[in-house]
């Protein structure tokens, strides 16, 4: 029986141990395509992957010279570096603009609006353009994570790392940023603790 939706994101949690086992070319390839599908501003799709399987490569990210000392990261069957690809973004965004225009999809204020969008996020600092990249690039990281719970495998997402290290020693393009870190593979856990999850009442604003 298959897996719903509902039934992923409640089974989902940051995995942190990992059985010692790679995954296949097929699980990789259906984790990638999950965030393919994804949703993004304006379409502009602007997040790259590098996926990680060598056991030295991975046994580097939990070295304090990746990741804090992590060493579970060394368990996990692939490890994907998420990027932020700033240029394309702003290309992509403008050719996405421009179909808009030329095939009358929008026009008037919310075209304007769509076209100053554009505008800012060409204008803007490396740090403004990647916290826009960064939005779009965790939607399609979330994808990824329910997709897997599907798959029967475990996540974590993983914010402590050092960006220059790991972009020196993977070869990343300049014009990408790392917004995270996902660790993937086959769970090995003892104990699954529950979530604690505030309330709807804390979470939404009252009239």
């Amino acid at each position: 029986m298959s897996t719903s939706v509902k039934e992923a994101i409640a089974a989902r949690h940051s995995v942190r141990a990992f059985a010692r086992q790679p995954l296949s070319k097929d699980e990789i390839r259906e984790l990638l395509e999950a965030a393919r599908n994804a949703p993004s501003s304006l379409n502009s799709q602007p997040w790259r992957f590098k996926v990680v399987t060598d056991p030295e490569d991975l046994a580097w990210f939990g070295t304090s010279d990746a990741s804090k000392k992590q060493a579970w990261l060394a368990n996990a069957g692939a490890i994907f570096i998420c990027c932020a690809d700033l240029e394309h973004y702003v290309k992509d965004s403008q050719s996405a603009a421009f179909f808009y225009r030329s095939n009358n999809i929008l026009q008037g204020e919310p075209l304007k609006g769509v076209e100053a969008y554009v505008q800012k996020a060409a204008d803007d600092d490396e740090a403004a353009k990647f916290g826009a990249c960064a939005m779009n690039v965790s939607i399609a990281v979330s994808f990824m994570m329910l997709r897997a719970v599907e798959l029967g495998l475990g996540t974590c997402w993983v914010g402590m790392f050092n960006e220059a290290n790991v972009k020196a020693r993977f070869g990343l393009p300049m014009g990408c940023r790392v917004v995270n870190i996902l660790a993937a593979g086959r769970p090995d856990e003892a104990t699954v603790f529950p979530r604690k999850r505030k309330s709807l009442e804390e979470i939404v604003i009252a009239d």
